[in-house]
């Protein structure tokens, strides 16, 4: 039985038990693992998550407690968005609760007034409009601003996200928690390329390894624009890996990747990758590479570091703030620039060595431990 001091929070757990989880699925994973292990004995957490008449297998998560949203289709409030409004949580679930967090953008309404903690991952939808998927951006241009006046706690991941935050909405009180994405500490496993990776080509230690969905916003075309500029024999030698699933206004891509191919170059798309597969392309990797026009955070950089993979990235504010001295920056806009940095990392063994090392130093200054003491003393 549960003690009565506990303080009962409830959360949306969608994005981290989905099939194919993206960055918010892992990160809302990792932190409210991190709640458990570390505050179980003050905390009662509860998911909530839509499995319409048991349609999917239920999934386990640490030690964590799950609801099903079993006589409700998830796809009922997907459609209530679309016609302009947002039903109350209480529709969906009746659970006692004294917290929600809200752990995509946008909140419900409440028929009883609790706490509410939003995450927030990036305000792109405001600063860089014509990256985003059009309804995605109708969606939250209508939605997140409101969640975003209503919450008692804003959780973000970024100091950076923090500012844009105070920027676009000056008037807000809420408290804002910042909590960086580091990798889950004795979780890295390194692995074999599986046979799928393999019949694509990817060769170990012969590849510059990219990592996320293939969108605009990811800043690929420049990406591909400096892989073609490599010398030739650095293309002989290393292929341009491109791991993640299919995105939005991603025919560009499509395209840049076909025109390259067909002039030879050896540019492999891998589609979404598992965790282990994930992993695999780390383990083999000759170097990491994220070109991205805007971020949130960048998790994969952390993910590359802790592998002891060299990391060269967009020089943007908020890449500064995660990586430091750790990476070697390029001008995203430039692909010469981009193929001169990444010529760098691949042939200046002495570079190298202190990518790598200033990586490893860099992950001790971030962990899930205090991420979840800070969200802890916004629960309580």
């Amino acid at each position: 039985m549960v003690a009565m001091s506990k303080r009962r929070v409830l959360f949306d757990a969608g994005a981290m038990l989905s099939n194919q989880k993206t960055g918010v699925g892992y990160y809302v994973s990792h932190l409210m693992t991190s709640l458990e292990q570390t505050h179980n004995a003050d905390l009662q957490l509860t998911g909530y998550y839509f499995n319409f008449l048991n349609r999917h297998k239920d999934k386990v998560v640490g030690r964590l407690r799950f609801h099903k949203i079993v006589l409700i289709p998830g796809k009922l409030l997907s459609a209530c968005r679309r016609l302009g409004f947002q039903p109350p949580l209480e529709l969906f679930i009746r659970q006692k609760s004294d917290v929600i967090i809200f752990t995509n953008y946008v909140s419900l309404p409440l028929l009883r007034k609790r706490k509410i903690l939003l995450v927030i991952y990036d305000l792109s939808f405001l600063d860089t409009p014509e990256f985003a998927q059009d309804t995605n951006l109708a969606f939250l241009k209508r939605f997140c601003p409101p969640s975003i006046r209503r919450a008692d706690t804003i959780i973000t991941i970024s100091e950076f996200t923090k500012q844009r935050l105070l920027h676009h909405f000056p008037d807000i009180t809420s408290d804002i928690v910042v909590t960086p994405i580091p990798p889950i500490v004795g979780a890295t496993k390194k692995r074999r390329l599986s046979e799928r990776l393999i019949k694509k080509g990817v060769k170990a230690k012969k590849y510059i390894l990219y990592v996320g969905t293939m969108e605009p916003r990811k800043n690929l075309e420049n990406l591909i624009a400096a892989y073609a500029g490599l010398d030739q024999a650095t293309q002989q030698t290393h292929s341009l890996v491109l791991a993640g699933g299919r995105g939005w206004k991603d025919e560009g891509i499509l395209a840049a990747v076909a025109y390259h191919q067909a002039k030879g170059l050896d540019i492999i798309m891998t589609g979404y990758v598992s965790e282990e597969e994930k992993n695999a392309l780390y383990t083999n990797a000759a170097c990491f590479v994220l070109p991205s026009h805007y971020e949130g955070f960048g998790m994969p950089i952390f993910e590359a570091m802790e592998y002891g993979i060299p990391v060269a990235i967009s020089d943007i504010p908020v890449f500064h703030e995660v990586a430091g001295d750790a990476a070697i920056y390029f001008d995203k806009n430039a692909p010469e620039d981009i193929a001169h940095k990444i010529t760098a990392v691949l042939h200046d063994s002495k570079l190298r060595d202190k990518l790598t090392k200033n990586g490893q130093a860099r992950l001790k200054a971030f962990s899930w431990q205090d991420n979840a003491h800070k969200v802890y003393k916004s629960l309580i």
